[in-house]
């Protein structure tokens, strides 16, 4: 499981980055293979949930710290589409004192998201808690495209 440490220094990147090359290998993958077996469990320690922008409301109106800032793998595909992500609590504090987001208010965070309607809403823990809320990119996102690749590890809830 990633750490607050991880996203506020930056080395998560690292972890990203070799899942991405895994699984964008553009070979047919299979859980049987150790290397995929062994990101698919780092990946599914982030517990990833696809939640409702309502579901991620009441995340970010529960928090004590909101920060905003670009979603975290957004420097590995830099020409990508900017997207924000949704900080919470003690990793909202970790990446404000890091530079790398801004505080915001509850308002601020939920019209972040709103405005980003089109990207699915993911919310990931990290050291333990749901802590981030993603904006995801899908063409660049390593739940996505794992997904793509046919290894599940987004969570749905059901709506309503």
């Amino acid at each position: 499981m990633a750490s607050i440490e991880d996203y506020s220094t930056g080395t998560i990147l690292a972890g990203i980055s070799k899942a991405l090359n895994v699984l964008s290998s553009g070979n047919k993958l299979s859980l049987d293979e150790k290397t995929v077996a062994g990101v698919m469990e780092k990946i599914r320690a982030f517990e990833p949930i696809c939640i409702s922008f309502t579901e991620a409301s009441i995340f970010i109106r529960k928090a004590r710290v909101i920060a905003l800032g670009e979603r975290v793998c957004r420097s590995l595909h830099p020409g990508s589409a900017s997207t924000r992500s949704v900080f919470l609590d003690e990793l909202a504090e970790a990446m404000i004192r890091s530079g790398v987001a801004g505080p915001a208010s509850s308002e601020d965070a939920e019209l972040a998201l709103k405005t980003l309607s089109a990207n699915p809403l993911i919310i990931s823990m990290v050291s333990g808690r749901y802590q981030e809320i993603c904006a995801s990119h899908q063409p660049d996102c390593v739940y996505w495209i794992a997904e793509k690749q046919g290894l599940h590890c987004l969570k749905r809830r059901q709506s309503g």
